[in-house]
């Protein structure tokens, strides 16, 4: 039974491995993620080597329902979809199938005369050692930049793009383990056993890196995006102010010659058309296109861009920002937040008549949170799938609502979204440093 039971501990670094990117993503936090795991493998480990000891199974028989068994509990520890879970804990079980055989190679070579299936406290702890070195040697890389993949990708097709891949490793790696090593030296066996391994380990690590490269240039390419939104709104704002201070220059360059004409008809008595003149001259006063709703200067340009954008759409507009000069939320997560809620409102809005479009947004903060809360009318029609709202004008989720919720998690805060009848209400706190 001994032997087992260490054969069932190499799953131990695995399980450190799957959880090492979840960092940011535990449910109940880490201390407590780390108990309900170890309270795991406290009963189940002994149980699963007892039942192979007894019955004298096969210990992958036993395996892939354990497997299964602490999938669940991953998952239930996590706040995170199954996408994101799923992806992760295949590529752990591909990296494991791998080193399994390259322990099958290096006992191989110690013993010709044993085989994979055979149970010994050598075997197992070749094998837990070998688990053991690899998870020290990427648990950096793992909780480094693997929770940012966690952190920053909230897509979920992409998640599950990753699953075909580990899938067909795992498949490969069963398929090539030697039932008796005593085969492997058989002509070239043994070599190229061994040019299996290593193309195997070394294809996962690259399509790792290659992955991790690819979904990094895709974000900071949206974030580049993002940052040309707002300088192109910023941009609109300025040509707008311009124009006004033109116009405001042109009006006081002209104020004499208004002085002198009403100074004319108040000498003449013609106090009436007198009163008829001012008021004509008080209305072609020019006034400022651009509100000053907040004093973030980038915040302040995207809300008047958008309250530009809901004049021309007849939508009755309200917004209130209470927000201090200095926030500890960049201005490209904030903008971000603020202009794809403030862009599905207008948006839904749209399908409206006129006399029925009505949007209000406002922002508080308070004890070290910002609080933004919209609300904005639509046609009542929604699309969602286990709480999450999709996508009305294209297959899939909502990449906007995705968005917030991931700009909101990288401050540790959350969004929330709602409906009823009439009106979509968006929720969202961020907790400020």
């Amino acid at each position: 039974m001994i032997p087992a039971l260490l054969s069932f501990m190499m799953v131990i670094p695995a399980q450190a491995l799957c959880l090492l990117p979840m960092c940011h993503q535990f449910r109940r936090g880490w201390k407590r993620t780390i108990l309900i795991m170890t309270a795991l493998n406290t009963v189940s480990l002994p149980l699963a080597a007892f039942v192979t000891w007894h019955f004298s199974l096969d210990i992958n028989y036993v395996l892939l329902p354990l497997l299964l068994v602490f999938f669940g509990f991953y998952q239930f520890c996590l706040k995170c979809p199954v996408s994101k879970s799923l992806s992760t804990f295949l590529s752990v079980c591909a990296l494991m199938a791998i080193l399994c055989n390259l322990t099958c190679a290096i006992e191989a070579s110690m013993d010709p005369s044993i085989g994979a299936d055979t149970l010994s406290v050598r075997s197992a702890l070749l094998q837990l050692g070998v688990n053991a070195l690899a998870a020290g040697i990427l648990a950096f890389p793992f909780l480094k930049y693997g929770s940012r993949l966690m952190d920053l990708l909230n897509l979920q097709k992409i998640w599950f793009m990753t699953l075909p891949f580990s899938a067909v490793l795992i498949i490969c790696n069963l398929f090539i383990r030697p039932l008796k090593y005593e085969t492997l030296f058989v002509n070239n066996v043994f070599r190229s056993f061994l040019f299996s391994i290593f193309s195997f380990l070394i294809l996962w690590n690259l399509l790792c890196v290659i992955y991790y490269q690819i979904v990094m240039g895709v974000m900071n390419a949206s974030r580049t995006m993002e940052r040309v939104r707002m300088l192109e709104m910023q941009e609109s704002q300025f040509e707008s102010q311009q124009e006004y201070m033109e116009s405001f220059s042109r009006a006081r360059h002209d104020f004499r010659q208004h002085i002198l004409t009403m100074k004319n008809l108040y000498h003449e008595g013609s106090y009436s058309r007198l009163g008829e003149y001012i008021d004509e001259y008080y209305d072609s006063l020019p006034s400022p296109e651009t509100k000053q709703y907040c004093p973030n200067r980038a915040l302040n340009a995207l809300l008047n861009f958008y309250a530009g954008k809901a004049k021309e759409s007849s939508i009755r507009a309200s917004f209130r920002f209470d927000l201090p000069r200095k926030i500890s939320v960049s201005d490209v997560d904030l903008c971000t937040i603020v202009g794809n809620i403030l862009e599905n409102a207008i948006a839904a809005c749209m399908d409206l008549p006129e006399e029925e479009r009505m949007l209000s947004l406002s922002g508080l903060t308070q004890n070290h949170r910002l609080y933004i809360v919209a609300t904005n009318s639509f046609n009542g029609q929604v699309r969602e799938r286990n709480g999450v709202y999709l996508s009305l004008r294209h297959s899939g989720n909502g990449i906007g609502l995705n968005s917030v919720r991931a700009s909101a998690e990288k401050y540790h805060g959350k969004a929330e979204f709602s409906h009823n009848e009439k009106e979509f209400h968006s929720n969202v706190l961020l907790v400020l440093e």
